[in-house]
């Protein structure tokens, strides 16, 4: 898979969460990469997503950004 193709399936991830109502709860990041958890206002259940690519990262905090302005 190209650096391409991996930031589009990390992105798509992270989108597909926050349209099922997903909030950003905490990041935790390492040499290895970001690990953002997620929280579902509905249900409460928690996710994590394992975000390795920078390009993502970059993105994930734009819209972490977004979520703690509105």
């Amino acid at each position: 898979m190209s650096e391409y193709e991996f930031v589009a399936k990390e992105i798509l991830q992270i989108d597909e969460l926050l349209a099922d109502n997903y909030i950003f709860k905490s990041v935790y990041e390492n040499l290895e990469g970001a690990f953002v958890t997620f929280i579902n206002e509905d249900t409460n259940e928690e996710r994590i997503l394992h975000i390795k690519m920078a390009d993502t990262r970059k993105y994930f905090s734009s819209k972490l950004l977004e979520q703690l302005s509105s």
